[in-house]
């Protein structure tokens, strides 16, 4: 039965009825159901060549969870996005984030906060 809704879903999807930086949001707000006081989210730029690595070190650290990637319009898109999305106080930029090559993809992922941070004291206290 949830199969069916759910491919019924896919199927009425229009694309221009929501734009990528709420689709963005609301994939990060699905994937948090407990606001985790341990975890980050991390979102950065790459390109379509650099996409494929970015994805393979993230999902070979065991502690970094829930990766995905969206294809933007161009960089100017991506980096518009990356400046909304860490605004807020839970999204940092990632260390794999890559402006030399201009990339059309942006990506984001969960990963664990280290206590020696800088902004672990505002976040969890």
């Amino acid at each position: 039965m949830k199969t069916t809704h759910a491919l019924s879903h896919v199927l009425d999807y229009n694309l221009t009825d929501k734009n990528l930086l709420d689709e963005i949001k609301q994939w990060i707000d699905s994937n948090m159901l407990v606001m985790d006081q341990k975890y980050i989210w991390k979102v950065g730029i790459a390109t379509s060549e650099d996409i494929v690595k970015v994805a393979g070190k993230v999902r070979n650290d065991y502690e970094c969870k829930h990766f995905k990637y969206w294809r933007t319009d161009s960089f100017k898109h991506s980096m518009g996005l990356v400046m909304k999305l860490t605004k807020y106080p839970f999204i940092f930029k990632s260390t794999l984030n890559e402006y030399c090559g201009k990339g059309a993809y942006i990506f984001t992922y969960k990963a664990p906060c280290p206590p020696k941070n800088l902004f672990y004291h505002t976040l969890h206290f």
